[in-house]
């Protein structure tokens, strides 16, 4: 077991008083020093500009200090921060685009596996204004993550802006006659990727299909009739009607997707989770396979019309919004599927841009949030008009027939289901990459699936045939489903095996006896405790050392340590067995709290960190190099002999 080295006085005792009094007031320069360290800045320079028509060019010089490096792409796990120009839009927003015409090579490093740059280079790039603006010099903002290569420390993303003078407002007419039709194209789409009323248009053409949906389309004359009757024969009146049917419809899906952008940008943390990823892919699943046909999504119907029987009774305008408010939950199960699929799609949305925000550091008010999650009320407002305008239409224009139903409608539908499909894997394939589990095994895994589900839902494989039935072609067929079964079993639990879901041999140990706690997250068999009052009463329980991973998703090397404990099995066994391992997240309190005590310091200039502490909460030993793989197992071992 460790012991503490008593700091002893004897030699210094004869020292004069004036330099004991220096050299306490050195260690607090130091000390102070230490405290008020700054995040390392690459040094960004404009070199050359042609800003006297447009498009206008410019060159900039991105310097990494020294003994650093930044990131060019998200490397081989998709989980680092790459150089960003305009990270925040603030271009697009001023109806500028801008593309790219060079970018830096760096190189590839083998350690962290990404595309990096450690030497100065150079970003060249062209704007162009997409609408008349009226300034003369914008500025970029470029968004960067440096990481030290030799104290292997990963800062928090950065920022740094640059002022743009742009050209003259007489060149932009001449400009935009010379671009030819593709770049204007290019140029349109860089400009709106990202722009709410893009993804309203996009939502609205949701809608608009969605109605040709087989569960949809016939109830289109119906209802128009219905609507139109609730006039009473009173001329005008119809389209007053229609109209308040189609804004009950827009309302409530507008409520809908704020009540899901308000839940995204609430939990955008939490969001970011694997396993809540992995929910999400279960959920668009099902939707699919709802409208793929394999059986029918019927949330609440019975309760769902009794409510429009009772709305369909209120008399005048009031009772018409009232209907047009609870047709959008009516018309299921082909709507309904794509509705919740959309709603998770906006929650998620509206995280992702949250966070971005979070990791720009800025300081988010009340009001600020409101209106990023009002931006996913405007999508599903788009929807909303896409699902009313036929309503609409058919209920005021005087339509003899509608194109006859036929089996176009299901194309559609099925359509949908394969898009949500895709929405589904989406989410599985960024869930494996938080467990950091390989594509291969993510696919093995759902091969295996595909397997099971080909043996057992389309084979019958559970139903034993009539022995009068059990031609030699039937045998044939239910030996190619029974081999479908059993290999597709064995990939599944391969795949699980291979990502240290299921163990073959599994020692219990006192940590893992716990496993089963809300606060402990299993990863390669270590049970990293998320509370660290609960792992200091363990700690002191067990007599073992208290090991603290202070973890971030932005910090590359504390990716490559998570990794490194999984592959290393003398890493993983000393912190499994010898150590209370704990794993506190940068956003956490707890985080928070140890970032202000004095001996861990280090928090405040960067990660990784890690910590070894007594099991009285007493620092024993602390680095930042997330490769003292030695060390860390060389003090744990201290510890248990």
């Amino acid at each position: 077991m460790l012991k503490k080295i008593p700091f002893s006085h004897e030699k210094y005792r004869n020292l004069p008083k004036t330099y004991l009094l220096l050299f306490i007031f050195a260690l607090g320069i130091f000390d102070n020093t230490l405290v008020l360290a700054e995040t390392p800045t690459a040094f960004i320079t404009l070199q050359n500009t042609t800003h006297h028509a447009w498009p206008a060019e410019y060159t900039i010089e991105i310097t990494p200090p020294q003994d650093h490096h930044a990131y060019l792409n998200t490397g081989d796990e998709h989980s680092f921060i790459p150089i960003t120009l305009d990270a925040d839009q603030y271009l697009a927003n001023a109806g500028l685009s801008l593309t790219l015409l060079k970018q830096p090579k760096g190189h590839y490093d083998e350690l962290v596996k990404a595309q990096v740059l450690r030497a100065k280079d150079t970003y060249r790039f062209s704007l162009m204004a997409t609408k008349t603006i009226t300034f003369i010099e914008t500025s970029l903002t470029i968004k960067y993550q440096l990481c030290n290569d030799l104290t292997h420390v990963c800062y928090r993303p950065k920022t740094s802006k640059i002022s743009l003078p742009l050209p003259p407002i007489t060149t932009l007419e001449t400009a935009t006659a010379s671009v030819s039709f593709t770049e204007q194209l290019l140029s349109l789409f860089n400009q709106n990727q990202n722009n709410t009323f893009l993804l309203f248009g996009l939502m609205l053409l949701a809608g608009l299909l969605s109605v040709a949906t087989p569960c949809v389309y016939p109830m289109l004359p119906i209802t128009s009739m219905f609507i139109v009757n609730r006039a009473q024969g009173i001329k005008g009146k119809d389209k007053q009607h229609a109209l308040v049917y189609l804004l009950g419809i827009i309302g409530t899906y507008t409520l809908l997707g704020l009540i899901a952008g308000m839940t995204g940008g609430a939990f955008n943390n939490f969001m970011q989770s694997a396993w809540v990823n992995l929910a999400f892919a279960l959920f668009f699943t099902a939707f699919a396979l709802a409208l793929l046909g394999f059986f029918e999504l019927s949330f609440m119907q019975n309760e769902v019309y009794s409510l429009d029987h009772r709305t369909s009774q209120v008399k005048g305008l009031a009772g018409t919004w009232l209907m047009g408010s609870v047709a959008g939950l009516v018309i299921s199960p082909c709507v309904g599927p794509i509705v919740f699929a959309l709603l998770l799609h906006v929650a998620d949305t509206i995280a992702d841009k949250s966070d971005a925000l979070a990791a720009l550091q800025q300081q988010l008010s009340f009001f600020d949030r409101l209106s990023i999650a009002a931006s996913g009320s405007i999508m599903m407002a788009g929807f909303g008009v896409g699902v009313g305008l036929p309503f609409f239409i058919v209920s005021t224009v005087k339509f003899k027939t509608l194109p006859k139903a036929g089996y176009w409608m299901n194309k559609i539908k099925y359509a949908f289901g394969f898009v949500i499909l895709y929405f589904a894997y989406t989410y599985f394939e960024k869930a494996m990459g938080v467990l950091d589990i390989s594509l291969a095994t993510s696919h093995t895994f759902i091969v295996g699936l595909l397997a099971i589900w080909f043996a057992v839902v389309h084979g019958n494989i559970l139903i034993i045939p009539s022995t009068d039935l059990a031609t030699p072609l039937l045998k044939i067929r239910q030996f190619a489903n029974l081999l479908s079964l059993l290999v597709g079993g064995w990939l599944v639990i391969a795949s699980l095996q291979d990502a240290d879901i299921i163990k073959s041999t599994n020692k219990v140990t006192t940590n893992t006896l716990i496993t089963t706690e809300s606060s402990i997250k299993n990863e390669a068999g270590i049970p990293w405790q998320q509370d660290f009052t609960q792992a200091q009463k363990l700690a002191k329980t067990t007599g073992k050392p208290i090991f603290i991973d202070f973890y971030a998703s932005w910090c590359a090397n504390c990716l490559a340590f998570k990794k490194e404990s999984k592959h290393n099995a003398a890493l993983n066994e000393a912190l499994r067995e010898r150590a209370i391992p704990v794993q506190l997240v940068d956003k956490s309190a707890e985080f928070e709290r140890f970032k202000t005590l004095p001996e861990h310091r280090a928090l405040k200039i960067g990660l990784p960190y890690f910590a070894i502490l007594t099991p009285n909460g007493e620092l024993s030993w602390s680095t930042t190099d997330y490769q003292a793989t030695e060390k860390m197992i060389s003090i744990l071992n201290q510890w248990h002999s």
